[in-house]
C-alpha cells in the first residue's frame, strides 16, 4: 500500500467504522473502498451479463 493524504469526513468516518467494526481508521476506509469497487463492479457485471442474454427491445414507432 501508498500512503495517500487526503481530507475525509469524521463524521462519516467514524459512522463507518461504527457500522463496520473496523478497528483503525486506516481499516474502515480500505474496507469502504473495497466495498464500493465490489457493489459497482457486480451491477456492472449483471448489466454486462443481462445485455448478453436478453433480445433487444423493440422500440415502439414515434407519431
Amino acid at each position: 500500500m501508498s500512503p495517500t493524504w487526503i481530507d475525509i469526513d469524521d463524521e462519516a468516518l467514524r459512522e463507518a467504522m461504527r457500522f463496520s467494526g473496523a478497528r483503525s481508521e486506516d481499516d474502515a476506509v480500505n474496507l469502504a473502498l473495497r466495498v464500493y469497487a465490489a457493489r459497482h463492479r457486480s451491477r456492472a457485471e449483471t448489466l454486462r451479463e443481462r445485455d448478453r442474454t436478453e433480445p433487444p427491445k423493440r422500440r415502439r414507432p414515434r407519431n
